[in-house]
């Protein structure tokens, strides 16, 4: 390809024209059936990146641990203390004066008895009275009892009655007054030298020996023991100036069948 312009540094210096005839020595008719050369596009190709080297971890296997197993104590429980409650001492009541309820008993019966004889002779008074034999077929039918009598080294009737009543509290034992010792618990009475009073049988010989008694004939005795084993009899008595008597049922039927006509006409005003 020749130059059409030269530099006055002596370089060629090509023309449009040049560089056409170059391309295209045909002429233009070859240069209409050819497009003109495209642009040499220059990409850019990146590199990939180089991957990082990573360290491997060694990876550390769980490690099982076998708990220790526990050894059981054995501890010995103290057994629960029962608590024993202490007994409660009686209330001492203060003691009854017989000897004056008896003195008090005779004076009255000597009044009444004034009264009745003065009345008897002004004018007869006709009673009609029930016999002995018909008074005790009306009566029920009560479990047997049987008699002891004795006397007591421990003084006279007041001081047995009243302990009688101590040492049957403090041992949580029964007993019920009877006959004149029961009736005169309700009112008073003439004075008398015998005291009765139901126990059960399993105790007669507690009373025995606390009483310091000594088996004796019936008109000599101080008292009488009648042993029952009945608990309806004691259960129904009631209490009377500290002391316990056979109910007023059970008290006149044993006036009736023990005692003489006096004393059950006397009962039966009272009872």
């Amino acid at each position: 390809m020749q130059a059409e312009v030269k530099t006055a540094t002596g370089r060629h210096r090509f023309t449009k024209k040049n560089i056409l005839d170059f391309l295209y020595p045909g002429g233009a008719e070859e240069k209409a059936g050819q497009s003109l050369p495209k642009e040499t596009i220059k990409t850019e190709v990146k590199e990939p990146k180089k991957k990082e080297k990573v360290e491997e971890v060694p990876v550390v296997e769980p490690v099982e641990v076998e708990p220790e197993e526990e050894e059981e104590v054995e501890v010995e429980v103290p057994a629960p203390v029962e608590k024993v409650k202490e007994k409660e001492a009686p209330v001492e009541e203060e003691p009854i004066d017989w000897l004056a309820k008896f003195r008090e008993a005779a004076k009255k019966f000597d009044e009444e008895n004034a009264k009745r004889v003065e009345a008897s002779s002004k004018e007869p008074v006709m009673e009609e009275r029930e016999t002995f034999a018909s008074i005790t077929e009306q009566e029920p039918v009560l479990p047997k009892s049987q008699l002891f009598f004795y006397r007591s080294r421990l003084g006279g009737l007041k001081d047995i009655a009243q302990n009688i009543d101590k040492s049957s509290r403090n041992s949580g034992l029964d007993y019920a007054f009877t006959m004149n010792a029961g009736l005169s618990l309700f009112k008073a009475i003439k004075p008398f030298s015998l005291l009765h009073v139901y126990v059960k049988s399993k105790d007669k010989d507690f009373f025995e020996r606390i009483l310091m008694l000594t088996p004796s004939d019936e008109n000599n005795a101080q008292l009488c023991i009648m042993t029952n084993d009945d608990k309806d009899l004691y259960a129904s008595s009631e209490e009377l100036h500290g002391l316990f008597v056979a109910e007023k049922s059970r008290l006149l039927a044993d006036i009736r069948k023990h005692g003489d006509s006096e004393l059950i006409e006397e009962a039966e005003s009272i009872l």
